[in-house]
Parts: C-alpha cells; sequence; structure tokens
C-alpha cells in the first residue's frame, strides 16, 4: 500500500481504570507516529499528548441535563423482542449478565432492538440494530484486534446503527473510550479535507494533476521542491485520493492553501468543534501549522491532527449528504415512569461546505475501493466484486509508531451505496506486527451485512416502546403493511442547482431493491443495478 497518512484523559470522564488506563494512555498517547517505514526528524519527534491536549470546555447557559441521560450505560442494555400489535409483552434479556446468558440465546438479535430499563421506571430505546452491532463485535473479537471502533450512521437522521468499541490488549479499558475518544492519529483521512478546501477555494479539481518523485513512505523536504529532472511522475487530484499519494496532495496544499484556509475547512468539517451527541465526546484537534512545509505534510495525512471514531462517520456523512451535517444520535425514544413519551428532537442538520464540493470528493473516494488502497478488500483474487451491484465510497489511512509496543493504526471511512447513500461509516483498528485484518476489510463487511438487512432496519424504525413491551404498529390483514408508521425526519430533496440551496436527497429504503440473499460471499447483481 502507498504511503497514508490518546489524548489526555479529559477530567469530566474517567471511565479508564486501573494499570489498563495507564498503559492505554501510555501507548496510544506517547507514541510519535511515521508513515510505513519513514522516522520522524529529532525535532518533531514529540509527544502526542502536549500537541493534542484540549482543555474541558463548560458552557454555563447549557440547560441542565436531563434526568435520564447521565443514566445512558452500555453494559446495560437489553435485547428486547419487537412484537407485533396487541403481542404479549416479554421480559428483556440483559446484555452481559452471566445469569441471562442462556436465556439470552431465546432472543433473535434479527427481531430485537436494544433497551435500557432504569430503576425509577424510565425505559429507553437504542437506535442499534442488534445484528449489525454484534457482528463489528464478533470481527474484532474473532480477528483478535487488540484495539478497535465502528460506527455505522443510518444516513435519513444520523441514528447510530453500529457502536461498537473493542479492546483485547486490556480488557480493562471501557469500550466506550474507544469510540468517544480521539486516541487515533487521523492518518491519510485528513486528505479528505485537504481536497475540500483545495477545490472550495478554485486551487484544484479532480482532474489537477501534479508531478512527484518519491514520497510513498515520507515527505522529505526536498521532495517538496519541485524538479522536472527527477519528478517524472504525474498523477490527479482523484488518483491522489484513490490510491493516497502523499507527495499530491502536499505539493498542491503546499502552492494554494495557507494556514486559514486549510483551518477554516478543518473547522467546518467539525475539528476543533464540539459534536453533540448523547454521550460525552472529545474534540478531535486539528492543528495546522504556519511553517508551509510542516503544513504541506500534515495537509497530507501526517503527525497533528487526531480523530475519534464517532467523528470519522460524521465527517464520512457529510460527503454523503451533499455536504449536510447532522448531530448523531444513539436514543429513539424515551417514554417515563408514567408512560409519557421524552423523546427529545432529532437533532438539526446544517449545511458544513457546498453541496459541489462533497460530490466531487464522494465522488473521488469511489476509486479507492474501485481500484486504489482498498480494492483488495472489495474484490477477490480472481478481481470479482464482493458487493457488484453498487460503488462503495471511502478513504484509508494508515500511520505506524515509533515506539514499543508499536502499532499501526488503520483507518477506513465512507459511505454506501455511494450513488444513493444509505450509512455512512468508520472503522479504526490498532493492530500490532502481527495483524490480522486492516480495517477497509471489516468496514466491507459491514456494507454486506447492512444490504442484507435493510429492509429488516427500516421496519424496526417504526417499532413503539411502552411500559412493558417493544411493538410494532398494526398491519393491514391483507397486505401486511404497516398500518401506521412512526413519522421519519423530514428531509428536502436534493436541490436542482445551487450548492446552498437544500440538503442531498437520502432515498427511503421502501423505495429500493428487495432485500439481498444472505452473505458470505459476494452478492449477486440486483436487476437494472447501474
Amino acid at each position: 500500500m502507498y504511503g497514508e497518512t490518546m489524548t489526555e484523559e479529559r477530567s469530566a470522564r474517567g471511565r479508564f481504570g486501573g494499570l489498563g488506563a495507564i498503559f492505554f494512555l501510555a501507548t496510544l498517547g506517547g507514541i510519535a507516529f511515521y508513515v510505513q517505514e519513514q522516522s520522524i526528524p529529532e525535532d518533531r519527534d514529540e509527544l502526542r499528548k502536549p500537541a493534542t491536549a484540549l482543555p474541558n470546555l463548560v458552557d454555563d447557559n447549557a440547560p441542565p441535563p436531563l434526568a435520564w441521560r447521565d443514566r445512558l450505560d452500555l453494559a446495560a442494555i437489553a435485547l428486547t423482542p419487537i412484537l407485533e400489535a396487541d403481542a404479549a409483552p416479554t421480559a428483556p434479556v440483559a446484555q452481559g449478565a452471566e445469569a441471562a446468558a442462556e436465556a439470552e440465546l431465546s432472543v433473535d438479535p434479527a427481531t430485537a432492538m436494544y433497551v435500557q430499563d432504569l430503576a425509577d421506571g424510565h425505559r429507553l430505546l437504542y437506535t442499534l440494530d442488534p445484528v449489525l452491532h454484534q457482528a463489528a463485535q464478533t470481527i474484532f473479537r474473532n480477528r483478535e484486534v487488540p484495539y478497535a471502533a465502528a460506527v455505522v450512521l443510518d444516513l435519513r437522521d444520523n441514528s447510530v446503527l453500529a457502536f461498537a468499541g473493542h479492546s483485547s490488549m486490556d480488557p480493562q479499558v471501557d469500550p466506550l473510550e474507544i469510540l468517544t475518544t480521539a486516541w487515533a492519529p487521523a492518518a491519510s483521512t485528513f486528505k479528505l479535507v485537504t481536497a475540500a478546501s483545495l477545490i472550495e477555494n478554485g486551487a484544484a479539481t479532480p482532474a489537477t494533476k501534479v508531478c512527484f518523485h518519491g514520497g510513498l513512505q515520507g515527505i522529505s523536504d526536498d521532495l517538496l521542491v519541485d524538479d522536472p529532472k527527477l519528478d517524472t511522475r504525474c498523477d490527479t487530484l482523484s488518483n491522489a485520493i484513490a490510491y493516497s499519494y502523499n507527495l499530491v496532495l502536499a505539493k498542491l496544499a503546499l502552492g494554494h492553501l495557507d494556514q486559514r484556509k486549510l483551518e477554516e475547512t478543518a473547522t467546518s468539517l467539525l475539528f476543533q468543534t464540539e459534536i453533540p451527541f448523547e454521550f460525552p465526546l472529545e474534540i478531535s484537534p486539528a492543528h495546522i501549522p504556519a511553517d508551509a512545509n510542516s503544513r504541506a505534510k500534515v495537509a497530507a495525512g501526517f503527525w497533528h491532527v487526531d480523530l475519534s471514531p464517532v467523528h470519522a462517520a460524521v465527517l464520512a456523512s457529510i460527503y454523503a449528504r451533499g455536504g449536510i451535517y447532522q448531530p448523531p444520535h444513539i436514543v429513539a425514544q424515551v417514554v417515563g415512569p408514567d408512560g409519557s413519551d421524552l423523546t427529545p428532537e432529532v437533532p438539526e442538520h446544517s449545511r458544513a461546505i457546498a453541496q459541489s464540493v462533497a460530490d466531487q470528493v464522494g465522488q473521488m473516494m469511489i476509486g479507492t475501493t474501485k481500484f486504489g488502497t482498498a480494492r483488495d478488500s472489495f474484490r477477490d483474487p480472481q478481481g470479482v466484486e464482493f458487493i457488484p451491484a453498487y460503488d462503495i465510497a471511502g478513504k484509508t489511512g494508515s500511520l505506524t509508531g515509533k515506539r514499543d509496543p508499536v502499532l499501526n493504526y488503520n483507518w477506513f471511512i465512507g459511505f454506501a451505496p455511494a450513488e444513493r447513500p444509505e450509512i455512512a461509516f468508520a472503522v479504526v483498528l490498532a493492530n500490532d506486527a502481527q495483524w490480522r485484518i486492516k480495517a477497509h476489510y471489516a468496514a466491507r463487511r459491514m456494507v454486506q451485512i447492512y444490504l442484507e438487512r435493510r429492509d429488516a432496519i427500516a421496519e424496526a424504525r417504526a417499532a413503539k416502546l411502552g411500559l412493558e413491551k417493544l411493538e410494532l404498529p398494526a398491519r393491514d390483514p391483507e397486505t401486511g403493511a404497516l398500518i401506521a408508521h412512526v413519522k421519519s425526519p423530514e428531509r428536502p430533496s436534493k436541490p436542482a442547482g445551487g450548492d446552498d440551496a437544500g440538503v442531498n436527497e437520502v432515498p427511503d429504503l421502501a423505495d429500493l431493491e428487495d432485500e439481498l440473499p444472505p452473505i458470505p460471499g459476494p452478492l449477486p447483481s440486483l436487476p437494472g443495478a447501474d
């Protein structure tokens, strides 16, 4: 693969415990990074902690927290069957409870959702799809990944379908911390920010070519200087995204993006910005240097930028939704002790970047899976596509630590299907030297599982939580169709023209093709599919 490019624990959290926390922070927070085999020069070989530590932000005018919000607990969620209307209630099964392990086998995750019952009578329904969520956990566990996280968002309203954190290197590390903190370098995923800034500022198009030599493992200052005798290889910005060519992005940034321009784009894409969520999220820091050469290297995905898995999925969603940002949410419904509906409003959306910019970057991301750095996970050795009916848009990122224990930080973020996006996702792994999978393999499996379950997921969104059970609305006795659906958040159609007029259309799943056959193995092409 061509070259790709934990912060101080926030005192308000304190979810790490004991020696495990110390080891985790020392491992992930005290490593200086380099790309592939490149070593960072001594003058830049600094600890990540002081470079990424940010103060806690306290809003004195913030409203008081809701009574249930401070008690969200992923360890307390229960698989609860979705019943047909008027069916008798069944008792939920507590996740992780030893006494319930045997009973839980009787609950089919394919026809259930996660519910958390609070001691005071509140009931919380989560947006998670149990099959997709458990699949990510199974992949990480079976492949013995030291640290991993996967987040999948439903693009209709950025509800969270999978929220899987994993630590086999140190079981004391809270999986929630792995999901919500900016513990991994953004690496080459930051190339998407640079590409957006170049296009937004009129400095480049996907077809813009740059000539270069070297730079497949790292970037030295002399490689940033144009040399016609040596710069015999030329390629486009589009291919540089697909193949993660460091020097193409670095040279373009050096020539066209000053500190202010790159900072503004990074901020619009939520770096250095708080993202509202039911679980507190650490800000993803992006320190853009004033020095031109250092800034060029950061633009290509080297050091000084960290990313949380939740932010990474939201970043992918912005490109999938034509530049529209909507904060994620994981709570679908809240029922009070008296049966009252206390569900908060779905977060409002806003424009992050122009639609034309998002669309051009999103189109370039398709090359990553068709012929670029993630090609091998989307095709078998004979070149047969695993998901032949659809294109998948994505971006890889990879950085390797220099200090023991050496870990490789491996990203894949993107959205699917590329033509009519339904989900956005982010997967990050911290592998040791004997890694078994890369992030784009895990992401591809998640996409396959989603495509298999898309109709079931759409139907589960209509389920309503009561004091005793979780049920679907009544069905028409003849057609079997739901008589009444829970109203989905309204979104305007994709505008006919103008970058800032409206929201990119995300189709209702009911309008799409029939459910795909089960995996594993390649999915067959659908009739009439592009």
